[in-house]
C-alpha cells in the first residue's frame, strides 16, 4: 500500500500544494496548476482556456479572484487593478483601451480600477476610465461607461445606472482557509513582488 501511495505521489509532485492551494477556492484543475508549478505559464493567475488576455504584464489582480474566466476578455493596455475577492461571470469583458474617434489607427489609454469584493455578472463590459468601488455589483449584460467610486451597490443596464444602494453594515467581508494571489500563497507572493502589492494598495486605495 505505501509502495503505491509513493507512486502516485511521485506522479503527482504537487500533489500536497494543489490541496492547499484548492482551499482559496479557486476553480483550477490540477494539469493548470502543475503547469504553473513548472514554469510553463505566463501569468501568476489562472486564466480559462476561452479566456483572452491582452498586455498582460499590465494587469494586477489582488487575493482570491476568480477573473480568468471562460470567453472572458481582459485588457491591460491601460493597466488593470483588481482588488481582493473580486470575481467575474462568463464572457466579460474589462477593457483598458478604446480607439480613437477621430482614426481608429490610434489608441486612447486608461486605467480599469475594480474594488474587492466586487461581482461582475456575465457578460457585461466595462469601459476604460471605470473605477467601481468596493463590493460593487454588476448585473448580467451591463455595459459601465462611467464610474462609481463609492462602491456598495447594484448597477446595471446599457449604459450602466445604480439599481441599488448597499447597507454597509450587512457587508461582512470573508475570508478563504487560504488566501493566494492567484497561484502563489499570500506570505511567499508579498514577499517576492512587493513592487505589485504597492502598485495594488496605491491604486485600490487612493482612488477609489
Amino acid at each position: 500500500m505505501k509502495t503505491i501511495k509513493s507512486f502516485l505521489l511521485y506522479l503527482l509532485p504537487y500533489n500536497r500544494k494543489y490541496r492547499d492551494f484548492r482551499k482559496a477556492k479557486q476553480q483550477v484543475d490540477y494539469l493548470m496548476f502543475l503547469k504553473y508549478k513548472l514554469g510553463l505559464l505566463k501569468s501568476y493567475w489562472p486564466i480559462n482556456k476561452s479566456c483572452t488576455v491582452a498586455n498582460i504584464n499590465n494587469i494586477y489582480i489582488g487575493i482570491n479572484c476568480l477573473i480568468g474566466r471562460p470567453g472572458a476578455y481582459l485588457q491591460g493596455a491601460g493597466q488593470l487593478y483588481i482588488g481582493d475577492y473580486v470575481q467575474l461571470g462568463p464572457n466579460v469583458g474589462l477593457l483598458t483601451s478604446n480607439h480613437d474617434l477621430y482614426d481608429q489607427r490610434k489608441y486612447n489609454n486608461q486605467k480599469v480600477i475594480i474594488g474587492g469584493y466586487s461581482w461582475i455578472g456575465m457578460n457585461s463590459v466595462v469601459l476604460p476610465g471605470v473605477k467601481l468601488g468596493t463590493r460593487t455589483i454588476v448585473a448580467a449584460g451591463s455595459v459601465v461607461t462611467k464610474s462609481f467610486p463609492e462602491g456598495y451597490c447594484v448597477i446595471g443596464g446599457t449604459p450602466a445606472k445604480v439599481i441599488k444602494i448597499l447597507d454597509k453594515t450587512k457587508f461582512k467581508p470573508w475570508k478563504h482557509e487560504a488566501e493566494y494571489y492567484g497561484f502563489v500563497p499570500r506570505e511567499e507572493f508579498e514577499k517576492k513582488h512587493p513592487d505589485i502589492v504597492e502598485k495594488l494598495n496605491t491604486n485600490l486605495v487612493k482612488e477609489i
